[in-house]
């Protein structure tokens, strides 16, 4: 059974480009659409889906405000943003408000299906020429933080190459083929990263992490 879609984006033709792509695919369905945030939480009141992808700037209500109102009273739709607004902070708010991954919309066919593919099982999507400019700048051997406002903690050299792999979407194994040390290793830097980030999962840990590198 193909996963059903509802698209939101005040442009019909980017709309209708959208359908035509994912209408042709084998695992995707676009079932409904909407212009913006009002007329979205409509249709899904009466036509629930299993995927939104979604825009950001649009007229009478915006995607961040639908968003956070979707997850409100929705926590399994999975919602990926499409947005001409390749930006960090951006990014962070989308995360905020609840969506389960990010790609900017100069992407084509492939990104989008994989964007969908990611989602779809569970993982976070985020766009990768945001994730490779956090990756290649410099690393502190160690970096500072402030937790719940009061707690200072401390994130290794090691722990910040692992925390951007994460982010990188890179499963243990491959965190570990890249830093020639063991998985279980590995388990190890991600329990302790959870711990530091007082985060309960992947999603949190991401979270987490965007807000660091962003401040360092």
């Amino acid at each position: 059974m193909k996963m059903s879609i509802l698209i939101v984006d005040d442009h019909k033709l980017v709309r209708d480009g959208f359908k035509s792509i994912l209408n042709e695919s084998k695992h995707y369905r676009v079932i409904s659409e909407a212009c913006d945030g009002e007329e979205a939480l409509s249709r899904l009141k009466v036509q629930p889906v299993d995927i939104i992808i979604m825009d950001i700037k649009m007229p009478k209500m915006d995607g961040l405000e639908c968003i956070r109102m979707i997850r409100k009273a929705n926590q399994k739709v999975k919602i990926l943003v499409l947005s001409m607004y390749i930006d960090k902070l951006y990014m962070m708010k989308i995360l905020d408000a609840g969506a389960n991954g990010y790609l900017s919309k100069g992407n084509g066919k492939t990104e989008l299906i994989e964007a969908l593919d990611c989602v779809t099982i569970g993982n976070s999507y985020f766009e990768k020429v945001i994730i490779k400019t956090e990756s290649d700048s410099e690393t502190p051997s160690k970096m500072e933080f402030s937790a719940n406002g009061n707690t200072i903690n401390i994130l290794t050299k090691r722990e910040i190459e692992v925390l951007k792999l994460i982010i990188a979407e890179q499963s243990n194994r491959e965190i570990a083929d890249q830093l020639f040390v063991s998985v279980r290793t590995v388990d190890g830097h991600r329990r302790n990263l959870l711990l530091k980030a007082g985060a309960k999962n992947t999603v949190g840990l991401v979270k987490f992490g965007l807000k660091v590198l962003r401040n360092h």
